[in-house]
């Protein structure tokens, strides 16, 4: 099935809103590059827990002073009201200082490994997680964070030690095989990465997980047949995982079950109405068979639980344009250009919507950058095409630098 949402066009209402009928092939909105189709989603390394890290006010040492515990009491209180109130930077301040007093508390360093995590500073979060360990080997959160910390870093050499470090202590470590998998997908080695997830099955047989796994690297490696046993197989271990659904659906949708993929990706939303691929999905199958408002519904759903889906935001967006709603096609456009700031089509398609607002010297912005990405891709008719309706809206183009 292919996907739809980048090639809708505007309705007559929005020509006739444009330009007259005989000009409306240069109002029609623009096919957005498929670059920006969903990916198959990889299973996410597990991000470092709260709990233990960072409310540490009953973690003292027991050869502490009461004047010290008093002490550390304290800025351990003030470091948590910090943590509260988002002041990251003010809490590690504060647990460095009480590291300063209890030198041995590993969660004191492992929080401050958790708050430089929160703050995307994953280079600086690496140290204090090594610290944690070096004083408490045997804490497996705190090795998943340091591994997290690795993954995010893009040191992934490291990430793979930090993984099996957590695979020799807990051989059946779920998470641990996921993130394993994960990084030899992202390197490419599918080998290892099969044999990651075998392991994982066989260890750990009656979680889903694993089977999901297994199947999304089928998918990727275009083995639908191996795909579709292993989400049926991830069905049969929890069929209350929505997840397990949409993997069977994207299996289907690659061999053309269309009817099959829908009942499944249906199985999904009532399982999970913020399961937003299966949401989109059902959108582009509705879309395929006509149904307009259902697409619409399902593409909506989509990006209410979860914007940052842009192919779905593409989708409304369209449908917006299409329907006359510019307001809402005007963010559903920047989101995309968000996400991917050197498509075309996009710009094109704000700067109609901004047009039609009557914002014209932005719309005017929006449709120049977008003759601009269709030159540097050699792509002469949608110049034109662009040229055509400046033309119609009587810029003058060498004011404009154009």
């Amino acid at each position: 099935m292919s996907f739809r949402w980048f090639a809708l066009l505007l309705s007559g209402a929005v020509a006739s809103t444009l330009a007259a009928s005989a000009q409306a092939a240069s109002t029609r909105a623009a096919v957005l590059a498929p670059f920006i189709q969903p990916e198959i989603a990889l299973p996410s390394p597990a991000r470092p827990p709260l709990t233990d890290s960072v409310r540490l006010a009953q973690a003292g040492s027991s050869t502490l002073s009461d004047a010290q515990q008093e002490a550390l009491d304290d800025l351990l209180t003030e470091g948590q009201d910090k943590v509260e109130a988002r002041d990251y930077a003010g809490a590690i301040a504060l647990y460095q200082e009480a590291i300063r007093i209890d030198p041995s508390n590993a969660r004191l360093f492992s929080g401050i490994g958790y708050l430089y995590v929160q703050q995307g500073q994953y280079a600086d979060a690496i140290a204090p997680y090594e610290q944690a360990i070096t004083l408490e080997p045997d804490n497996l959160p705190f090795r998943y964070g340091l591994a997290f910390a690795y993954v995010r870093s893009a040191d992934y050499d490291s990430a793979i030690a930090a993984y099996e470090a957590i695979t020799d202590l807990s051989p059946a470590a779920t998470d641990a095989y996921l993130g394993l998998g994960n990084i030899y997908i992202t390197l490419e080695d599918y080998d290892a990465a099969l044999s990651t997830y075998e392991t994982l099955a066989q260890r750990a047989p009656g979680n889903a997980k694993a089977y999901e796994a297994l199947g999304t690297l089928y998918l990727i490696r275009e083995d639908y047949t191996n795909a579709e046993s292993a989400f049926q197989r991830a069905v049969q271990v929890d069929d209350s995982r929505s997840a397990a659904y949409v993997g069977l659906a994207e299996t289907q949708l690659a061999q053309g079950d269309v009817d099959g993929a829908f009942n499944n990706l249906r199985r999904a939303v009532e399982l999970d109405r913020e399961a937003a691929q299966a949401q989109f999905l059902l959108g582009e199958i509705s879309m395929e068979r006509g149904d307009v408002e259902a697409a619409y519904t399902y593409y909506r759903r989509a990006v209410d639980a979860d914007p940052t889906l842009i192919p779905a935001q593409a989708a409304v967006g369209a449908l917006h344009l299409e329907q006359g709603v510019y307001l809402q096609a005007i963010a559903a456009y920047r989101r995309v250009l968000d996400a991917f700031p050197g498509n075309p089509g996009a710009h094109y398609n704000l700067g109609l919507a901004l047009w039609a607002e009557g914002l014209e010297q932005q719309a005017i912005v929006q449709v120049t950058s977008a003759r601009r990405l269709y030159l540097a891709q050699e792509d002469l008719a949608s110049v034109d095409r662009v040229d055509a309706l400046l033309e119609l809206w009587n810029v003058d183009t060498e004011a404009e630098g154009i």
